[in-house]
């Protein structure tokens, strides 16, 4: 798994009520155990022409999945605190919230994340969601 990427664009906000908190997982490390609780709709606004799953029971957003992309973007909730993971970067920050991000030492990217900036990965363990 990859450190937390927290994505606050339009987008991720309006799916998630606000920012969202995602890790990545290889695609053939992700294990979907019930592949039936989750609804796929197209992603709102996506260059990518990603998709996102909503766990069917409570709505929430929980999965982000770009075809072509070797990793699916899960939300950092669905660790439950079972993880080491650490908040790596902000991205798609808004002018007025990156200056409290940055002041408090912490990566935040008016846009996407730059190519410079390497996330580590975790575990080479299977994520299971």
């Amino acid at each position: 798994m990859r450190d937390v990427i927290v994505c606050h664009c339009s987008a991720c906000r309006e799916a998630a009520g606000g920012p969202w908190a995602a890790s990545a997982a290889r695609r053939g490390d992700l294990v979907i155990e019930d592949e039936s609780a989750l609804g796929w709709v197209p992603a709102a606004v996506s260059a990518h022409g990603a998709s996102r799953a909503l766990c069917r029971c409570c709505r929430a957003y929980v999965l982000w999945d770009a075809p072509g992309r070797d990793t699916v973007s899960f939300s950092a909730v669905l660790l439950d605190g079972r993880s080491e993971l650490e908040v790596a970067a902000h991205i798609w920050v808004p002018e007025d919230e990156r200056k409290d991000l940055l002041a408090a030492g912490l990566r935040a990217a008016a846009e996407g994340l730059p190519a410079s900036v390497e996330i580590p990965w975790r575990h080479d363990d299977a994520a299971g969601v």
